[in-house]
């Protein structure tokens, strides 16, 4: 379903046609979904704005932040470890398995996966200006429609992927109908809580046009467990501040204590596919 084929007056998560409004930012407005508690960009963007926005996301990101770019490789390893470590995933997990990274952007997953002993590694995106940048580095992705893929994996992941999209229980089914029995979903995403609540419009995860549906953790797991899957663990960090906006000693004490307390603003979600 394109975005066009969507009726702004309810939600495309449950259909519901009720909602309230969370904030206002850049002359778009959020709305909570009075069904399924889901916030959303109201109206959605067209199907054409959002084309136009990933036509060129890599610059859009870089001109932001090191995400994208090679510099913020280190960074993304680091994170990505500790979230394995979190979540209590096995050093080896990957190891003799096919993976697909869904939403791989510049392909800094599939680099980190290189030295994991898998048995395939593959990624997808809608960015060709992404896609073009993972290639020259010699790796293994493509762009296509993720909702056409065919092909059997052992792991997919989906790192802050499923808040772009206007439809994320779409990818959720398909994400089970891929995997073999048993195997993972690792999903990502900024989450609604107590700090989106504090910080207001100037949460920094509100970005109109980029994240179009916003999910609370329960209801996330809710959608998650209607699509087949199971979950093995679960873990919350992120205190809303990025480095660089508040002095960095500060903003490791508040990102200790939103992990510990459990009401950071990022969820991680080891999902798996019931045999």
């Amino acid at each position: 379903m394109s975005t066009t084929e969507l009726d702004d007056r309810a939600c495309a998560l449950c259909a519901c046609g009720d909602y309230r409004l969370v904030c206002e930012k850049a002359g778009a407005r959020y709305v909570q979904c009075a069904g399924c508690s889901v916030v959303r960009q109201h109206p959605y963007p067209s199907a054409d704005d959002i084309a136009d926005y990933y036509e060129h996301y890599q610059s859009h990101k870089t001109a932001q932040s090191d995400y994208l770019s090679e510099a913020g490789y280190e960074a993304f390893r680091r994170d990505k470890l500790l979230t394995f470590a979190d979540l209590g995933l096995p050093a080896d997990g990957f190891a003799g398995k096919a993976v697909l990274d869904v939403g791989c952007a510049t392909g800094q997953f599939l680099h980190m996966l290189a030295d994991s002993g898998a048995a395939r590694i593959h990624g997808v995106d809608a960015s060709a200006e992404c896609i073009a940048t993972a290639r020259a580095s010699g790796l293994d992705c493509e762009r296509t429609d993720f909702l056409a893929l065919q092909g059997r994996y052992d792991v997919l992941t989906m790192w802050h992927l499923i808040e772009h999209l206007p439809r994320p229980q779409d990818f959720l089914q398909h994400a089970y109908e891929l995997l073999a029995p048993g195997g993972w979903l690792l999903v990502e995403t900024p989450v609604i809580g107590l700090i989106s609540e504090a910080f207001g419009a100037d949460w920094r995860y509100f970005m109109p046009t980029e994240h179009i549906n916003l999910f609370t953790p329960d209801a996330l797991i809710r959608f998650a467990s209607q699509a087949g899957f199971s979950m093995r663990g679960q873990v919350r960090f992120g205190s809303g501040n990025d480095s660089g906006v508040v002095p960095a000693v500060n903003k490791r004490a508040m990102d200790r204590i939103a992990k510990q307390s459990g009401f950071g603003d990022t969820l991680v979600l080891w999902l798996v596919k019931n045999p």
